[in-house]
Order: structure tokens, then C-alpha cells, then sequence
């Protein structure tokens, strides 16, 4: 964990200090949904991504956000008046990816395909925080007590990600609009504990060029 840190501090280091040289800049901001493993669940996923643009074929950046899943599950029942009703458990995920990216543009297809096909490989790290708590109840059912209980935990562990997209750009607009899809691998651990964060990613977005750094 630590060389990890190490190597993305001194990619920060290396990229903050390109705009010195001049290159193009673009930012994104994307919404979407990503698929875990583990909870075997989709959840929300927002990204922000920063650009360093080569030349009009190649860039790379650092991007990050936050990736959220929540779910519940029935653990008991109780009385409620003269019913029963289903108690849950609620379990939360809030995951923050830190990536460095490397981008492929074909801005000359969009003669042609009327859109600018791109694919991004990444690679990083990420950090995430599991919470789990259940109230306290006694259950109709089998008559056990249950206490309120409220838990969390930290994981970590190295992440990668391969996406596919294509942008549209209307005519005299700066703001491309664009739709990405891929795959993101994140196995995380807490201790001995390890959960699957991999599946799939689908996204929307917006990118806006800066220009070049004087």
C-alpha cells in the first residue's frame, strides 16, 4: 500500500508539473453506475477527470470520485400493533478510486462516424468505507433479542480500470458530450477480510477544454 501511494504522489508530482510545457487541458465530469461483485449490486458513480492533452490523439490524467452502494436485508420480524413487519439491516459502501489514466482519441473518424471513438486504461488505487447497522428489536418469530449494532470498516487495495467511449461535439459548442462503458477491478481488503468492488461501469458525461497552460 504504501509504494502505491508513493507512485501516485510522484504521478501527481510528474502531472502538475506538465502545465509548464504548455499543453492542452480538459476537464470531465461524469454520472453513471457501476456493478460490484460481492454485494451484487449496482450503485452510483460519479467521476471527476483531469487532462493532460498530448496532442489530439493521446492524453493522460488523473481522475477520482465517489462510488456508492446501498442495500438492505431482513433479519427477523416484530410486532408491530397486531401485525408483523420485517426488520433490516441496512449496509452502506462509500468507495473513492484514485486513478492515473492514459487516453486514446480518433478525433479523425469523426468525419465520418459523425463521433470521436476513445478507450482509457487506468490504474491506481482506492478506498472505501463499509457501514452495517441493524436496530434493536426482539423477534415475533423466535423470540430473540437482538441489539442495536452499528459497525465500520476500512478497506484499501489496488484498482484498475479499461473503458470504451465515443463524444459528440455540436457545431461551435466547446462542450463535448460523450458515453463511456468498461470494466473496473477492485479487490479490497480490510484485515483478512476481502470484498469484490470488480464489474462493469456505464457512463455520461460533459468535457470542456481549458486550453494551454502559459
Amino acid at each position: 500500500m504504501k509504494r502505491m501511494l508513493v507512485l501516485l504522489a510522484l504521478l501527481a508530482m510528474a502531472f502538475t508539473a506538465m502545465p509548464a510545457f504548455a499543453v492542452e487541458r480538459d476537464i470531465q465530469g461524469k454520472l453513471g453506475t457501476g456493478y460490484s461483485s460481492d454485494p451484487d449490486k449496482f450503485g452510483l458513480d460519479l467521476n471527476f477527470q483531469y487532462n493532460w492533452v498530448l496532442d489530439p490523439y493521446f492524453a493522460i490524467g488523473l481522475d477520482s470520485g465517489l462510488y456508492w452502494i446501498r442495500w438492505d436485508r431482513k433479519i427477523g420480524t416484530k410486532l408491530s400493533g397486531m401485525v408483523d413487519v420485517d426488520v433490516k439491516a441496512d449496509s452502506n459502501v462509500y468507495m473513492l478510486p484514485i486513478l492515473a489514466d492514459a487516453q486514446v482519441r480518433l478525433p479523425v473518424l469523426k468525419d465520418y462516424i459523425f463521433v470521436t471513438p476513445y478507450a482509457t486504461i487506468g490504474m491506481g488505487y482506492s478506498f472505501m468505507l463499509l457501514t452495517f447497522s441493524q436496530p434493536d428489536f426482539t423477534d415475533s418469530v423466535t423470540g430473540k433479542n437482538y441489539e442495536k449494532e452499528r459497525v465500520y470498516k476500512f478497506f484499501s487495495g489496488f484498482t484498475w480500470q479499461m473503458l470504451a467511449g465515443a463524444g459528440y461535439q455540436f457545431k461551435n459548442s466547446k462542450v463535448e458530450f460523450f458515453a463511456e462503458a468498461g470494466y473496473r477491478s477492485a479487490k479490497l481488503k480490510s484485515g483478512d477480510l476481502e470484498l469484490d468492488m470488480s464489474g462493469l461501469l456505464i457512463r455520461i458525461g460533459a468535457k470542456y477544454p481549458l486550453g494551454a497552460k502559459s
